[in-house]
């Protein structure tokens, strides 16, 4: 007797192969630029201030410099929205000039494509003399602006965003006006903060894999019509730029201690690390400080200061010890150029850490050998990656 076959529904919103229509994005670049400018009072203006400042009322006056307002850092652009040139309404832009030019740069070892690109970023600045009060003394508008190049992944078909996220200004020299007469002019120093993103609008498959439109096979009454249309290509992508991957963990702390036995100089060894904060190396801080205890060679303290981080040196591993960091990179040493490798463990019962220095000669100047810190501590933590993700399909 044969089995009847029961097809089993599927719950409603169950897992299932989607195309989704999404803004890809291609290239992110923050920054900040600062311009410095002078600002001149008129004689009117000085007259208004030397007379707040001849009444003990209204001593002593203030220098405020009020940036305009910015957007919030979400949503990190306004593509599509009747908003988009709202940046000009605010009082700031940030726009392209002229054309994009292709280059080839060298990074990672090699030699990529890529594009430069030119922009201007523009603001009035509102400068305020008050009083003790807060009453408006005098008040000025100060232009600032900057024009910047950029190299970014711009390929063909793909959108430049730039988003001014925020505008401070700050005055060296002190807010603060107690005597006369008042100075003619002072210095500020008005910093961009920006958010530069280049998107395409793609569709794609999830798990992130580009789809594409289904062939028009659908055969009706009527004779088919041969399909003569172009083929649909997304912009090329710049895996070697953006995105740069993640790290496989984290090392955050400050830890000192005596250099080891097979040490180039005897002395203590003292080190500030933040490497691959929020598991990426964009913001990595790593500085160390010698201090020579043996002064029959002479003194050989030195202060060191990582400038670049190689991603490709980046090595997280278990030990019998506890988990380990090595990177490697480039850095200054009394203001010469060196490279160095660094490794740090984060065991059970203490941190343990050896710094390596390299002259341009590809000479060893300097090797802490392991230290064993006796003061501080340094955090060794697992970043999880996609690799890390296991994936089951149904």
């Amino acid at each position: 007797m044969s089995k009847k076959k029961h097809d089993i529904p599927k719950a409603a919103n169950s897992l299932q192969d989607e195309c989704i229509r999404v803004q890809k994005v291609y290239d992110w670049v923050t920054d900040a630029l600062t311009v410095k400018k002078t600002v001149l009072f008129t004689k009117d203006q000085l007259r208004d201030i030397e007379e707040a400042m001849e009444d003990p009322s209204r001593r002593p006056l203030r220098l405020i410099c009020e940036p305009p307002k910015t957007h919030s850092l979400f949503p990190l652009n306004s593509s599509g929205n009747e908003n988009h040139d709202h940046d000009h309404d605010l009082g700031f832009i940030c726009e392209q000039v002229g054309e994009t030019r292709d280059v080839t740069i060298s990074t990672n070892g090699g030699f990529i494509d890529a594009q430069l690109v030119e922009l201007l970023i523009s603001t009035d600045v509102k400068i305020l003399v008050v009083d003790r009060h807060g009453c408006v003394v005098t008040k000025a508008i100060v232009n600032a602006s900057v024009f910047e190049s950029f190299v970014l992944c711009f390929p063909e078909g793909t959108d430049l965003f730039c988003k001014v996220s925020k505008i401070f200004c700050r005055i060296p020299s002190g807010t603060v006006l107690l005597n006369t007469p008042a100075p003619d002019r002072f210095n500020v120093e008005i910093t961009f903060c920006l958010d530069i993103q280049v998107e395409a609008e793609v569709k794609l498959e999830v798990l992130a894999k580009f789809c594409s439109p289904r062939d028009n096979d659908l055969v009706a009454e009527e004779d088919v019509i041969k399909d003569q249309c172009p083929r649909v290509e997304f912009p090329p992508q710049c895996p070697g730029i953006f995105p740069r991957p993640n790290c496989d963990c984290h090392a955050e702390g400050e830890a000192s201690g005596e250099t080891g036995p097979d040490a180039t100089e005897e002395g203590r060894l003292s080190v500030r690390v933040d490497i691959c904060p929020d598991c990426s190396l964009v913001d990595s801080e790593l500085r160390a400080s010698f201090r020579d205890i043996d002064n029959e060679d002479g003194t050989q303290s030195f202060d060191f200061v990582a400038k670049t981080f190689d991603q490709e040196t980046l090595c997280c591993e278990e030990t019998k010890d506890g988990l380990k960091l090595i990177i490697s990179g480039t850095g200054k040493v009394d203001g010469k150029t060196v490279d160095y490798n660094f490794a740090v463990v984060d065991s059970d019962t203490a941190t343990l850490f050896q710094l390596q220095l390299i002259n341009h000669k590809g000479k060893t100047i300097f090797d802490s050998d392991v230290v064993c810190s006796d003061e501080g501590d340094i955090e060794v933590e697992d970043c999880v990656t996609f690799d890390d993700i296991k994936m089951k399909r149904i």
